[in-house]
This record gives structure tokens, sequence and C-alpha cells, in this order.
């Protein structure tokens, strides 16, 4: 499948604290650029450096040959058989987390962020003559996208159309909201004219949070009765990393809810205000975390006591403060996390991750082709030469995190290309080949090749590696 690529024949191993192991009996070497942001920061990239990667037909023992079967209409697996409620929702079983379809069948969790169409006018021109409308285009990116053995959309896709969909066809094809309770607050905090500066997590203690969080999901109680729903994230990417307590003790403003808290907080703690330490820095972020994820949460379970609290979706340094995790492990039901910076699982990590009390998706990762000739400056996926060595990264990333019982899923960002010539569009989607799709709706076969040969053998994986124990 990977020909002409340099192959080394030796014997890998990815290993777990929990025991279970994949042997590899040769491995791939790839070529990819990291991203990163200077000083000024402004985007750069580092020189061409070789990644040690490995396909599932490197598995030592494992027969590619065979398909999941048993597969409901869900897309998950009966062979590991629960109580159904309807809805989705988490078991443990056998010292493995899984999510649990409405079926009562085990699931793992394979989406696809951004399902939707493009907003451009060449998007729009695209779709038109290649679908005719947005009833076909959404039964036909189902289809293909099923095929490839992804079984949900992430954050950020059409869920109308979606949910026209899954009631027009009777399918099932699962969906995530993205309610961006505290993203949409600060954006009507700018609009009035209020503090153009203010530290977002600040607004976690306005006295108008709590409502605010209630109607943003109030908005989707259309979709509270939906089994199709896997469950909501309530933001993406709040800056739980960057030093919390120094940004609210800088409001200085004496009637200032959160400034009131940090004030109290560093009097009480008996902490230099001009001297906080990282320590200090990450601890007062657990706190405002905690305080968070216990306003969502509460409300969630008020008002759709049915679904999944998807957490926030958690980045940078913030996925691995420990005070973070443990604040939000408390009150969500699947933390979620944005991986970049790293070609695959770290040791590091995967023992972090593999102790917390909830399971964990990842939310956000993906690679950028250079053959599609685009600019591939903006966002910060890695930079790679070809669509076939995309499908590898693809291969690679989810081998080294199946062996962690507490993974149950990951969100590949994303769907569709952005047009190059779009220039309202998203500074970080600008000119990049993040898509599986071009902004023609051609997929990049080489890619999709590579995630439907995993994805379509995610759970006969899942069940070598018990077998491996």
């Amino acid at each position: 499948m990977f020909k002409g690529i340099f192959s080394l024949l030796l014997v890998f191993s990815i290993q777990s604290i929990h025991g279970q192991i994949f042997e590899f009996k040769d491995s791939i070497i790839v070529q990819a650029k990291v991203w990163n942001k200077n000083k000024e920061k402004q985007v750069t990239y580092s020189n061409w450096k070789p990644n040690i990667s490995h396909t599932i037909e490197m598995i030592n023992g494992f027969d590619t040959t065979y398909l999941d079967n048993n597969i409901d209409e869900y897309g998950g697996a009966s062979n590991i058989k629960s109580k159904g409620t309807g809805f989705f929702r988490i078991e443990k079983i056998n010292n493995r987390f899984w999510f649990i379809d409405p079926l009562g069948n085990s699931f793992f969790n394979t989406a696809i962020n951004g399902v939707r169409p493009g907003t451009s006018s060449n998007a729009n021109k695209a779709i038109t003559s290649k679908f005719g409308n947005l009833s076909n285009w959404i039964s036909n990116t189902s289809s293909s996208i099923k095929s490839f053995g992804f079984n949900s959309t992430g954050s950020w896709s059409d869920v109308s159309t979606i949910m026209d969909y899954n009631k027009k066809e009777s399918h099932h094809l699962a969906y995530c909201t993205q309610l961006s309770i505290l993203g949409t607050m600060l954006q009507e905090t700018k609009k009035k004219n209020e503090r153009k500066e203010y530290p977002i997590l600040a607004l976690v203690f306005n006295r108008a949070f709590e409502k605010h969080c209630a109607d943003k999901i109030l908005e989707n109680k259309d979709k509270f009765n939906d089994p199709n729903l896997l469950g909501h994230f309530s933001d993406n990417e709040l800056p739980f990393q960057e030093n919390i307590l120094s940004h609210f003790l800088d409001i200085n403003d004496e009637s200032d809810e959160a400034y009131q808290f940090a004030k109290k907080y560093i009097t009480e703690n008996q902490i230099n205000p001009t001297d906080i330490s990282k320590g200090q820095q990450e601890k007062f972020a657990g706190i405002v975390a905690s305080i968070y994820f216990e306003i969502v949460s509460s409300s969630l379970k008020k008002y759709d006591p049915n679904h999944l609290y998807l957490g926030s979706r958690l980045h940078s340094s913030a996925k691995n403060n420990i005070a973070v995790l443990q604040a939000a492990e408390k009150y969500v039901d699947v933390i979620s996390i944005n991986f970049y910076g790293n070609w695959d699982l770290r040791p590091k990590e995967n023992e972090l991750w593999a102790q917390l009390q909830k399971p964990f998706i990842i939310t956000e990762f993906y690679t950028k082709g250079d053959d599609t000739k685009m600019e591939n400056i903006s966002g910060a996926g890695w930079r790679v030469n070809t669509q076939q060595e995309r499908g590898i990264h693809y291969q690679n990333f989810l081998l080294s995190f199946l062996p962690n019982k507490n993974f149950i899923g990951l969100h590949w960002f994303r769907y569709q290309d952005n047009d190059p010539n779009d220039k309202s569009a998203d500074p970080s989607n600008m000119d990049s080949n993040k898509g599986m799709v071009n902004i023609g709706y051609e997929y990049y076969s080489p890619l999709t090749d590579a995630m439907s040969q995993i994805n379509n053998r995610k759970y006969r994986l899942l069940k070598f590696l018990e077998y491996k124990e």
C-alpha cells in the first residue's frame, strides 16, 4: 500500500501502562515539518524531519484480510453488548472505556470535524453542479464517510442538514453540538463595547454567565430527544494554559467579580502578585476550570440529561495540567483534547491520560499535503509531501493511541479544504490542505483509502489488543 517509501526491517512496539502491545515487523520514515510561532507570533515551520511511523499492515500477527463485522446502524459493534438506553452513554467494560450507542452496542468514535458545505462562490457552484442540493450532498457524504469507517461528525458540522437527513432517510449519522458558551458570551460583550481586552475566562464569574449558559443549551432543545446526538461540546480551546491569575489581577477593577476572586485568592494563599510561580498559575487554572465545568455540567444535566457532556476541547499545555484535568473529570463525561505538536502519543501523555477517571477523545489532529500546491502555512497541523503520507500519519496516530484503555475516539480536522480564493475564511484555515475533500468535493483517495483500511478494522484491532493481555 505504501510502496516506494523507505522502510526499516525492524520490530517496534507501542506499550501502554496497561500492558497491551502492538508489535511491528517494520516501519516507515515520513518526512514532515512541524508548525510553530516565533516571538513575533508569526507562523514558522521547521526543516523536514524524519518521523518513524507504522501502519496496520506492519502489525505482527494481525490479519488485515477481514473487516469489522456485526456493525449496527450507528456504527457500533454488537460483539461487545451492554444495555441500550436509546441514547449514547459511557461505560467501562473489562477495564476499557467505551461509548455505548443507543442500541447498547460498543461504539468507538471515529468522526470528522466541519462536515458542512463550503461558503465561497466556488464552493457553492461545485456543490450545485456535483450534488444539486444539500439533501443530495449530505446523503452522498454520509454514505462516503461511513464507507471510510467514520461513524459521526464532529464540531462545526451542518447539524440542521444532518438532522433532516436522519429524519427523512431513517438513517443514523451521529453528530455533536458546539455550544460555544463562553465564546458567544465574549462576542456579545464586545458588541456592547464593554471590556474589549477582557479575559474570556473571567466571564465565568460574571453574574450573567449561568443564565447565558442555560440559554445556549436551551437553543438546542430540539435535539434533547434525538438518539443521534453523541453529546455537547461547551467551548473550544479556552485559554486554561495561560497565566489566568495574572490576567485576572490585571483587570484591576474592584467592582469586577473575577478580579475580586483573584485578589481574595492571592491574599488567602499568601501569593506575591509580582512573583507568581508556574505551579501557582496552573493550580489557579484548575480552580477556574472546576467552576466553569461545574456550572455547565449542572445546566446540561438540568435541561438535557439524555446526552453526554463532552467538555471544552483542551489544547496546548492545558491538556497536560493535572489541575485542569482533575477539574474536568469531576464534571464531564468525556475529556476532549486537541492534539498538535507531536507526531503520535508520547509516553508522558499516555501515562497521564491513562490515569484519568474519565475517558478521553482526540478532537482535533491533521496533516497537510504539499502536493496540493496550497500554501499550507495556516493552522497547527504537520506538513508532509503527499496525500499518501497523510494516510500513513493517520494510521500511525491511531495505532499509537489505541492501547490506552481510556481512549474512546478521535476526530479528524476536517472535512473540506478552504477555498484559497476565499479571503473571508478564518485565518487559521486559510489556503491549507486540512480537508479529506478539496473545494470541488473530490476525495483525496490516498488519504481516505488509508483511513478506510484502519477505521473499518478498529474493533478487530481492539479485540486483538485484548487477546494479547
